[in-house]
Formats: C-alpha cells, sequence, structure tokens
C-alpha cells in the first residue's frame, strides 16, 4: 500500500503576566513573563494527543510578540515654557505562544493514491494551460503595440522614413521593416 506524508500545524497561545518587581515615587518597573503554567500545560494536552495519533513532533518555534511603554518628562522654567526634556520608556519582547509542526507517515489505499496523483495532473494540467494563455495574451499585447507603431517621415532637408528608431531612404522600406518585425513576433514560439 502507498503512504504519505502528512503534516499537522498548531499554534498555542498563552498570553504574558506583568510582574513588577518595584516602585519609587511614582516610577515602577518590572518585567513581562508568559504564563508559563498555562503553556505548559497546553503544550502537554497537545503531546498527548499527538502522540496517541501517531504524530511525531518535528519542530516547536516560538511566537514572540513585544509590549513598549515610553513617556516624555518637560523640565519648565518660570515662565513656564518647555526648555528640556528627556524621555524614559522601555521595549520588552516576549513568548506570546508556541507553534508545533507535527508529521505522521498514513498508508492509503491504491485508489485513495491514483485520485490523488490524477488531482495533481489535472492542476499541473491547467497551470500549464493559465501560462500558455498568459503567454498568448502577452503577445497580442506586443502585436498590438508593434502594429500601432507609426512609420512616420523624419528629417528636415532630405526624404527619410523612420520605424522603431531606424531611418530609411523610402517609405516602402520601411513599411517593409514594420512588417518584418511582425512576422517575426508572430512567428516567435510561445
Amino acid at each position: 500500500m502507498p503512504r504519505i506524508l502528512e503534516s499537522r500545524t498548531d499554534r498555542l497561545y498563552c498570553g504574558c503576566q506583568d510582574e513588577s518587581t518595584g516602585s519609587k515615587g511614582d516610577a515602577s518597573w518590572g518585567h513581562l513573563a508568559p504564563d508559563r503554567k498555562a503553556l505548559d500545560e497546553s503544550l502537554a494536552a497537545l503531546t498527548a494527543e499527538l502522540s496517541d495519533g501517531g504524530w511525531e513532533i518535528k519542530a516547536v518555534t516560538p511566537l514572540i510578540a513585544s509590549y513598549y511603554y515610553a513617556a516624555s518628562q518637560y523640565m519648565v522654567s518660570l515662565d513656564r515654557s518647555n526648555w528640556g526634556g528627556y524621555g524614559v520608556g522601555y521595549g520588552a519582547p516576549y513568548t506570546e505562544g508556541l507553534v508545533v509542526v507535527a508529521q505522521r507517515w498514513v498508508e492509503i489505499s491504491q485508489e485513495q493514491h491514483d485520485e490523488r496523483e490524477r488531482r495533481v495532473a489535472e492542476r499541473a494540467a491547467a497551470e500549464a494551460a493559465a501560462a500558455l494563455e498568459a503567454k498568448r495574451r502577452t503577445r497580442e499585447a506586443e502585436l498590438a503595440k508593434l502594429a500601432a507603431e507609426p512609420v512616420g517621415k523624419a528629417g528636415l532637408l532630405r526624404d527619410k522614413w523612420r520605424f522603431r528608431g531606424q531611418d530609411y531612404p523610402t517609405e516602402a522600406l520601411a513599411h517593409g521593416a514594420k512588417e518584418v518585425a511582425l512576422k517575426a513576433l508572430r512567428e516567435r514560439p510561445l
């Protein structure tokens, strides 16, 4: 029987706690910490569920978020105008949660395998047809742009004819150059 590799991605969120560690006057400080107990419990529950289903954990990636605080404080002179200042603030990244990626091998019937291959082949054929149609539309636009390019008279003292910046001694040669360019564009393979 054919085997396929299944993948599963789970996200666990735990939030954070602001753990104040000190203060002085109207200032306080501390740090942000993930709710480790909630994260441990949800990870243990997910690990048990994955083990029961035959999944193997392949990667665990932390989800990082951040908090910030910023404030400005101004010194004021006697006439109440701002003449200086300084700012206080902080930025604090913390672990918001985890992404857990797990995989397992699953045996499928031959009919399911054939159906999967048929869908892959249909998708590839549809993508190839769409790419070919896009190339055809691009070619048509290029042909229309080339056909719209003028063959114009150039030169003040002599009769010259110009097509795509190239000068020709007669109008017929200039139109011939345009036809050659159109033919080359039409015959170019997609």
